[in-house]
């Protein structure tokens, strides 16, 4: 087990002054978080000088690997020129053109800095195009933390209601009631369920806001005949489609779901990996929903940071590496390598449990079955999961310890490092048949 004196001393001086000694919950550990200076290719490198096998990767926001020279590179060269916010940058031209050229389906593209921020100009521009209010997403999609979208995502499912008639929960304390009671709750790939819903109620929503890909829950795509029941009812009742791809765009394809799928929606959110790690967002879609954000149309588009003069440098040098699609290509073959050597692990050992690959992302699930919902995900076991990545964290392995999360690998982890990953992985299968 590596020492970690440094990461608890920092931890005590961080915690004095910063709530749980961290900038966002999820990097809260017990007995306390570790604190990291660098990081190179598929490692993470602690206060301690310890090493770590990254197996987050930025929420799979550092696709290519961190410190991808490419990237790196544009990003010291937009340093140096000393443009940061405020102004628009060249580069913003460049992002822009390389997104639309990876992303072939949209019009037209805007950028901002976070997917919450994405998440908002989309509710917006969906709100005052079809003069509704009322929103829908589905039980387990995580859209950040606003009010009205934090909503049934990790639900206590004794409190939640039949799948027939989902109610929706708040997530988290002091947030407003009356919001989230007006959001309605779908059941994710259920195609009879979810359109008895929105033929009941769909003529009121402005919107149905749906991760295309439930990725803060592990890894569960939609089916296609989900994504084009969808698509029919967005058409028939006339609510504006949203596909958060914050997680999966650029990830699983070049045009995100949309390309693997063919069926598209009104608008859809980009992030994460298109700066591979560099905080940048993008809401894209129909001509228009987009020029309703233009000055005096509808909808306001303001950030003082938007468009900012690195995050945009790093964009127009990661966007065209991710545009033919054989990044992802690679990273589908290692995660379908991994899931095959998991199988044989997990069998080996006599644990029911299996590992779901996609792009560069992937979890583990400790159940029988296949894992279609929220609510089929919720019965993965948690004391399984402990046991699993105890082994991988002994084996200085980063992992989230969340049981509905999820985990990426890069361009960066290799051959060699999936080897290590394959023996980790058995290893950790071995402990929870042992408990």
């Amino acid at each position: 087990m590596s020492n970690h004196t440094q990461s608890a001393d920092l931890f005590e001086r961080a915690a004095a002054i910063v709530p749980s000694g961290v900038s966002t919950n999820t990097r809260s550990r017990q007995p306390h978080p570790l604190y990291f200076t660098s990081a190179k290719g598929a490692h993470a490198f602690d206060a301690d000088g310890n090493r770590h096998l990254d197996l987050i990767m930025g929420n799979g926001a550092v696709m290519l690997g961190h410190g991808y020279a490419p990237v790196q590179e544009a990003v010291a060269r937009a340093i140096a020129a000393g443009l940061t916010c405020g102004v628009e940058a060249v580069a913003m031209v460049d992002a822009a053109e390389a997104f639309m050229s990876a992303v072939q389906w949209p019009d037209m593209v805007r950028f901002t800095n976070t997917g919450t921020e994405a998440v908002q100009h989309a509710l917006h521009i969906a709100r005052h195009a079809t003069g509704r209010t009322r929103i829908a997403k589905v039980e387990g999609s995580y859209h950040g933390w606003s009010d009205e979208v934090f909503v049934s995502v990790w639900a206590d499912l004794a409190k939640a209601g039949s799948a027939d008639a989902i109610k929706p929960l708040a997530q988290f304390a002091g947030q407003r009631c009356d919001l989230v009671d007006e959001v309605v709750v779908l059941p994710f790939n259920d195609v009879e369920r979810t359109l008895a819903v929105l033929d009941q109620l769909g003529g009121d929503l402005a919107a149905l806001l749906l991760e295309p890909v439930m990725i803060d829950i592990g890894f569960i795509p939609a089916t296609t005949d989900y994504l084009k029941a969808l698509r029919r009812a967005a058409d028939k009742h006339g609510f504006v489609l949203i596909y958060d791809e914050l997680l999966t765009g650029f990830n699983l394809a070049p045009g995100g779901v949309a390309d693997t799928s063919g069926v598209a929606p009104d608008l859809a959110l980009f992030g994460k990996a298109m700066a591979n790690g560099y905080p940048m967002a993008a809401i894209a879609g129909r001509e228009e929903l987009m020029r309703m954000t233009e000055p005096g149309k509808g909808p306001a588009f303001v950030g003082t940071f938007n468009g900012h003069g690195i995050a945009v440098a790093a964009a127009a040098a990661a966007l065209p590496i991710l545009a033919s699609g054989e990044v992802q290509n690679t990273l589908a073959e290692r995660g379908r390598r991994l899931a095959a050597s998991f199988a044989r692990a997990a069998a080996d050992a006599g644990v029911a449990a299996h590992l779901v690959t996609g792009g560069s992302h992937m979890h583990w699930y400790f159940l029988d079955g296949e894992v279609t919902d929220y609510r089929s995900a919720a019965k993965t076991d948690g004391a399984a999961y402990a046991a699993f990545t105890g082994e991988l964290g002994a084996r200085d392995i980063l992992f989230l310890p969340n049981p509905l999360s999820h985990h990426a690998i890069s361009l960066a982890h290799d051959d060699a490092l999936l080897d290590e990953i394959d023996v980790a992985f058995a290893a950790g299968l071995s402990a929870v048949a042992k408990r």
